[in-house]
């Protein structure tokens, strides 16, 4: 990332994927066992605690830090993502451009 690029938020909140899960996420945990476990036993504990860590990422709410230039001391808040594998559209893309950024530099 340039020193001259600019931090734009995302809002996960305005997407349809996040108010589905954020409207009927309770739901599907209720119904889950009629329509899961009969079929594939139960499903481990890891996906509630996934769908939840979704439901926080990137909301100012639900943490943050404060970012700070050293030269002109503007500061912006930055929050915390989910870091959830596959699941949270935003948080393996980040992974993804660190990675590469990383080989560019160090590898080639």
């Amino acid at each position: 990332m340039s020193a001259t690029a600019t931090y734009r938020p995302r809002h996960p909140e305005r997407t349809p994927f996040y108010q589905c899960l954020a409207d009927y996420g309770d739901e599907f945990k209720q119904s889950d066992p009629y329509f899961y476990e009969a079929k594939y036993g139960p499903r481990r504990p890891v996906g509630d605690k996934t769908v939840d860590r979704f439901l926080e990422c990137s909301l100012l709410r639900h943490g943050f830090a404060r970012l700070k230039c050293g030269r002109c001391s503007h500061q912006t808040l930055l929050a915390f993502s989910c870091k959830t594998r596959y699941f949270c559209p935003s948080c393996p893309a980040k992974r993804v451009a660190a990675f590469v950024e990383w080989v560019s530099e160090e590898v080639l």
